[in-house]
């Protein structure tokens, strides 16, 4: 999808742009409500890695001997401790996202001003029907960015989603692995 052309939207009619920017922009917003709500999903995963590393640490400062349940418990609070600081490394971390607007000077800026009928007779040649206004063309121009920006906040969204599945696959994980280590230490040692 990165390779649209910029005059992709060209030939579109007025009606049709603004549908398609409607949706855009609808898109844009639901995929950031989407990657809002992994990422508090992963704050409350956080609080219950927390938790339990924390608990883990107490009882293993409790405890004076090496034996089963020592193992488990060490097992238990290393494997959470990975899962949380990788959970806040590739989850929780603050990045920059695309906005479903722009700013004044990105939307009009020096290409924009002045058009000519030249320009127009160009723009004409790619399929550009409407009526002579800079704003016509500054519309079928923007549906490009707004496509690559649901793009790239689509592909962020999924990041998130996947590496937010792997956290809490482990997080399930870490009591079977304790306790296999447990039963393992019982019977051989």
């Amino acid at each position: 999808m990165n390779s649209l052309p910029d005059d992709y939207f060209l030939d579109a009619d007025d009606e049709l742009i603004a549908f398609l920017e409607k949706q855009g922009e609808d898109c844009i917003r639901e995929i950031h409500q989407s990657n809002a709500l992994n990422k508090e999903n992963g704050q409350k995963l956080l609080s219950i890695l927390i938790a339990g590393v924390g608990s883990s640490f107490l009882l293993l400062t409790q405890r004076t001997g090496f034996d089963y349940l020592t193992a488990g418990m060490s097992v238990f609070l290393v494997y959470w401790a990975m899962c949380a600081a990788y959970l806040v490394r590739r989850v929780l971390v603050v990045r920059s996202r695309a906005l479903a607007s722009s700013t004044p000077y990105a939307l009009y800026h020096e290409g924009y001003k002045g058009f000519t009928e030249g320009d127009y007779s160009g723009f004409e040649s790619k399929g550009f029907s409407a009526k002579h206004s800079t704003l016509n063309v500054l519309r079928r121009y923007r549906l490009a960015d707004l496509t690559r920006m649901a793009e790239m906040s689509k592909q962020e969204n999924a990041r998130v989603g996947r590496e937010l599945e792997r956290v809490r696959i482990a997080t399930i994980l870490t009591p079977v692995c304790a306790i296999i280590i447990s039963a393992l230490i019982y019977l051989f040692f």
